[in-house]
């Protein structure tokens, strides 16, 4: 089961120039978004750039101490050695990093990073971060449910559109979990002329949209240049609308664990390939979207808003805050419940409840029909003419 780790050393003995970006590229690159190059990279876009051998010099050491007690998404803390294996390569050691980007602005929850890869003249990567461990990026995932355009995404846009302007030559846009979506919207949002520049975008197993936005003009204008990874048994890549569609990876680890980029199988340039989804998470996305259509826009967002009013009370701005102080979290939450308005009380428990509903059913379903399916088939009765024969 060979991961990204071993496609360095299977494919690090060629440049860009002579084999082409592939998928396995971008989700190492959507990955190394996750590193922390705020003292390392200026936000300017292109100049001045750092070649992946000087940023690993000068990074390795202080976050793989950062990551080596909190992990929460069980990933973060392969980041230094992905950067540190990487850039011994003759693949990726010249590629040069430059526009490191990051805002992070609870009040008006945006989690936002972006960062611009060159991999050689006039051929660029913009990669963007997923959801890290920041509250306000979790408070940003959900709003997604019921609001056209969210912070990080007017963000993206601005960004690439900054890098376009900035820089000559062609672009492959990418990420990973929210990252992916953010790739894809900043292409959506791009001119025309700047999306003919757009040699692909990788949203790997990144959510989607709502319906309207993958109808529009400018959706479809770029569609057939998306390329969308979901693991099999991982939720995030089905939640909203795609309009396109995706390919199933395999992976090493086993249901929401299957988001983790590192679990993912490879086969030389391009991952293992999977049929089809489990019947799990097709149980668990069924689920969601039919609960989605039974709850409005102005309900989703007043579930959001109670629910993150809850995690608010605490007063923490990150996973960490809430892990290291759990009883008084906790306790913070409980008395906030307790104090909130009967509406917005009754409103939290019945979008939970219904959520709750949809999955058991769905999740009944599922579990009858593979019962059905391997109980053994009555043979219809033989006929009178077939006794007969």
């Amino acid at each position: 089961m060979a991961n990204i780790y071993d496609y360095l050393a299977w494919r690090g003995d060629l440049g860009f120039s002579k084999d082409p970006l592939n998928e396995i590229d971008s989700l190492l690159f959507s990955t190394l978004a996750y590193g922390e190059f705020e003292t390392i990279l200026a936000p300017s876009i292109g100049e001045p750039s750092h070649p992946l051998t000087e940023v690993d010099q000068a990074y390795a050491k202080v976050m793989q101490e950062k990551y080596k007690e909190f992990d929460p998404l069980g990933f973060f803390g392969e980041v230094p050695k992905l950067l540190h294996q990487a850039a011994t390569t003759k693949r990726f050691a010249n590629v040069h990093l430059s526009g490191f980007e990051k805002q992070i602005d609870f009040d008006k929850s945006k989690q936002f990073v972006a960062m611009v890869v060159t991999l050689r003249k006039n051929l660029h990567f913009l990669a963007f971060r997923g959801t890290d461990t920041n509250l306000a990026g979790w408070k940003e995932d959900l709003q997604m449910s019921f609001m056209d355009e969210v912070p990080a995404q007017q963000q993206a846009a601005d960004f690439a559109n900054k890098a376009f302007e900035s820089l000559e030559g062609e672009f492959y846009l990418g990420g990973h979990s929210k990252g992916g979506n953010l790739a894809v919207y900043a292409a959506v949002k791009a001119s025309k002329e700047q999306q003919d520049r757009i040699i692909a975008i990788y949203n790997n197993d990144g959510p989607g949209f709502q319906s309207h936005i993958v109808e529009s003009e400018t959706y479809q204008r770029i569609l057939g240049k998306i390329k969308t990874f979901v693991p099999r048994s991982s939720p995030v890549g089905l939640l909203l609308e795609h309009g396109g569609d995706y390919t199933v990876v395999a992976s090493r680890q086993r249901s929401i664990l299957q988001h983790d980029p590192f679990s993912w199988e490879v086969h030389g340039p391009r991952f293992v390939y999977e049929d089809g989804l489990s019947k799990g998470v097709l149980a668990i996305n069924t689920a969601i979207r039919t609960w989605l259509t039974q709850v409005s826009m102005e309900e989703r967002a007043e579930f959001v808003k109670g629910f993150c009013d809850l995690i608010e009370a605490t007063g923490a701005k990150t996973l960490e805050d809430i892990t290291n102080e759990k009883l008084q979290s906790a306790q913070a939450i409980l008395k906030a419940y307790t104090h909130m308005g009967k509406d917005a009380r009754a409103n939290l428990k019945k979008t939970l409840d219904l959520f709750f509903k949809e999955s058991r059913k769905s999740i009944r379903e599922t579990i009858l029909g593979e019962i059905d399916h391997l109980l053994p088939k009555k043979r219809p009765p033989k006929s009178i003419s077939s006794e007969q024969e």
